[in-house]
């Protein structure tokens, strides 16, 4: 008996591939890299979340699973655009905060209101059934590619 439970895993290759050559995530908002938008927004959800809870260019590093000096180039070009401040700690002078600006508040919020109003389209394209369904689907994809993410080779 043929098996053909593996009948369409060209088709979800496929169809991944779609999403990659989309490049719907890098698009620019307000004359900012995508990267610097996910910096902001990180920093912006997480201060809604925790009262003003200040963050460190390793947190958000660990949050962003992006490396450091990587945050770093990204903090020091939002420095010099007046989105965030960079604080030191009054009792340990090597650790520096991450603070979002008034100007950078408003950029995040301005970029949050605009990527829910995009998955809002989407769930109304989809209809209340179908995004709960891909909700699931896609949780349980990222686990699965979390999970073969930690074995040799990738498997």
């Amino acid at each position: 008996m043929k098996e053909d439970r593996y009948e369409h895993v060209d088709e979800l290759l496929g169809a991944f591939q779609q999403f990659s050559k989309m490049n719907w995530q890098k698009l620019t908002m307000f004359g900012l890299k995508p990267s610097e938008i996910r910096v902001l927004i990180t920093i912006r959800l997480r201060n809604t979340k925790a009262d003003k809870q200040v963050l460190t260019v390793s947190e958000i590093s660990k949050l962003l699973k992006v490396t450091s000096p990587t945050i770093t180039q990204m903090v020091n070009s939002l420095l010099s655009q007046g989105f965030v401040v960079r604080t030191s700690d009054s009792q340990d002078r090597r650790i520096s905060s991450i603070v979002l600006t008034e100007k950078g508040e408003l950029l995040a919020d301005k970029a949050v209101a605009k990527i829910r109003e995009m998955f809002k389209g989407m769930v109304d394209y989809l209809g209340q059934e179908q995004s709960e369904t891909l909700i699931d689907l896609l949780n349980r994809v990222h686990a699965y590619f979390e999970q073969i993410q930690d074995q040799p080779d990738g498997y």
